[in-house]
């Protein structure tokens, strides 16, 4: 790649960093990125070297807010992606791992869950009969036991964050889905296109072009492929349930964690977390 081309990615990079957020950066700017990453690769193989203006163009789309309008994009379609996700569950993962009728967790452990959120958040848990009386009501007792703990585990940047971003990564890539295998059968159109394999007008395939494409066609080619596969084969809505357990089994784990609940002698409680300000985004 030339020294347009390579300038052009720097450019790109520099506004990266200015998500300075691991969350913002890692779980919603990547997926709107990778989203339209072939057809970036594509213009910057082509077109970087010869028009230098390009590079100007994209530090200017950049320096505009591009970057954040892509975040945006990949975050809304993930969220509304969740909502889907959620009615076909039933619930939220880490709502469902305290139902007593769902069978993720395990009987025992479950019960212990139910028994710290008693004691250390204060959140009376319904039993059995009642769960099975009162679904509803049920939930919005598990639902504020989350709520409350996601309150409290807002500075954890140990293994709860990295779970966090993984599975808001996951959504948000589900998300842009349709927008990713869009551009990626884009740019293997356009590889082709560019290799001489194929032309429109008049139609012809030739195979023998494929054997040396060039590599501004080879780059962009290898690249859309590979998307495409992740696309179609790793980001699946199985893929973000499992990391959707995954994030709800660290944040019921954050209940041996917590401080008991302390009282004075005339048996008042006492706030013993205050909330924590963070940049983390909770899922």
């Amino acid at each position: 790649m030339s020294e347009t081309g390579l300038s052009d990615l720097k450019s790109i990079g520099k506004f990266f960093k200015e998500f300075t957020d691991p969350y913002e950066r890692k779980a919603r700017l990547m997926p709107g990125l990778l989203a339209v990453l072939p057809v970036l690769v594509g213009l910057l193989v082509l077109y970087g070297p010869r028009y230098p203006l390009l590079t100007a163009l994209s530090s200017l789309l950049c320096g505009c807010g591009a970057l954040y309008v892509l975040a945006n994009v990949a975050r809304t379609r993930g969220k509304a992606a969740e909502e889907r996700l959620v009615r076909q569950w039933g619930g939220l993962p880490s709502i469902l791992c305290l139902r007593h009728r769902d069978s993720h967790l395990d009987r025992i452990t479950k019960e212990r869950y139910h028994q710290l959120a008693r004691s250390k958040l204060g959140i009376i848990m319904p039993t059995v009969d009642d769960e099975a009386s009162d679904p509803k009501a049920a939930d919005e007792a598990y639902e504020a036991v989350c709520r409350e703990l996601r309150r409290r585990t807002r500075s954890n940047r140990s293994m709860l964050f990295k779970e966090n971003i993984s599975y808001g990564f996951n959504r948000n890539m589900l998300g842009v889905k349709p927008i990713g295998i869009s551009t990626s059968f884009a740019g293997v159109a356009f590889a082709l296109l560019l290799s001489g394999a194929i032309n429109l007008a008049p139609w012809f395939f030739s195979a023998d072009r494929l054997l040396s494409p060039g590599l501004p066609a080879a780059l962009t080619f290898l690249i859309s492929a590979l998307m495409l596969c992740f696309w179609l084969f790793h980001f699946t809505e199985s893929a973000v349930r499992r990391v959707g357990y995954a994030y709800a089994e660290r944040l019921l784990e954050c209940l041996d964690s917590l401080p008991a609940r302390r009282t004075t002698q005339n048996g008042l409680q006492m706030k013993t977390d205050p909330t924590a300000k963070s940049n983390d985004q909770p899922v």
